[in-house]
């Protein structure tokens, strides 16, 4: 049996142009600190949120992507680093290494563990894709 204790995140380097960079998947604590510090990309994940404008999404995106991967390297003062120097093809390497390593699962079962979380037992059927966590207060 595993001990809590003992549990480290898993890791996984991702090369890009200026190296091999080790990333690992984001906890329930840098989530809410990334949610915390980005609000409008709240909307992402908020039932019933104003529409996401594609300026406000122009605007927040490079800033908290940087931030999301600053942050699974271990260096999240690192991240105005990432936003200048990294190439897009690597920041998509390292979104996509992120992803699997923060829910192995995919997102579809996310969501629906999420909604049967929530006691959303009657959303099973429904698409993953409208299952959303409760609003968050600003």
């Amino acid at each position: 049996m595993v001990s809590l204790v003992d549990i480290v995140p898993q890791t996984r380097i991702v090369f890009i142009e200026a190296g091999d960079l080790e990333l690992r998947g984001l906890g329930l604590r840098h989530i809410a600190d990334l949610l915390l510090r980005f609000p409008e990309l709240r909307k992402l994940w908020v039932t019933d949120a104003p529409a996401l404008d594609v300026e406000t999404l122009i605007e927040n995106a490079p800033d908290a992507i940087s931030a999301i991967i600053a942050t699974a390297a271990g260096q999240p003062e690192a991240a105005k680093q990432v936003a200048d120097a990294l190439a897009i093809d690597d920041v998509l390497e390292c979104l996509i290494a992120i992803r699997e390593l923060t829910m192995p699962g995919g997102a579809d079962p996310f969501a629906e563990k999420l909604g049967r979380l929530l006691g959303a037992d009657g959303l099973a059927g429904r698409a993953a894709d409208t299952i959303m966590p409760p609003r968050l207060n600003s």
